[in-house]
């Protein structure tokens, strides 16, 4: 697996896997609002892609933002097809590594659903708050951060 820079020549497999986890990990209203945030990152943006190695078949993205002396993982996810594989993992473990390395910040923090929340705990973020369906119906929003 290789991690590089996004480039809006990978949007449509980026909101390809976006799509195939629609249901359990993000509910359809959230299409729009990846759409936007991938149509509004720069070359300066800090979002990366997971492709297979050597080829150009993604496997999934993910980005980090920035706000004041706070950070937060960003629209991170795997396609369906390739979950269970540690892609989801090492995708982000290189972005805390990113944050610790290059960025001084008091914490890192996430929104995330019930689905992930124990992934991410896993990784020593706590949760913070969670609202019941705060993404859509099934799916809560958990609020988690990272010190």
């Amino acid at each position: 697996m290789e991690i590089r820079k996004y480039s809006s020549r990978y949007r449509s497999q980026c909101i390809e896997a976006f799509e195939s986890n629609i249901g359990q990990y993000f509910d359809s209203s959230e299409r729009a609002e990846f759409i936007e945030y991938l149509d509004a990152l720069s070359e300066s943006s800090e979002y990366y892609i997971c492709l297979e190695s050597g080829g150009e078949k993604l496997l999934g993205c993910g980005g980090i933002g920035l706000n004041s002396s706070v950070a937060s993982l960003a629209w991170g996810l795997v396609h369906k097809d390739f979950h269970g594989q540690g892609i989801g993992t090492q995708l982000t473990d290189f972005r805390l590594s990113y944050i610790k390395h290059n960025i001084s910040l008091d914490k890192v923090k996430i929104e995330t659903s019930q689905h992930t929340q124990g992934f991410y705990e896993k990784r020593g973020f706590t949760v913070t708050k969670t609202t019941p369906n705060g993404f859509g119906a099934g799916i809560d929003c958990v609020a988690m951060e990272l010190m």
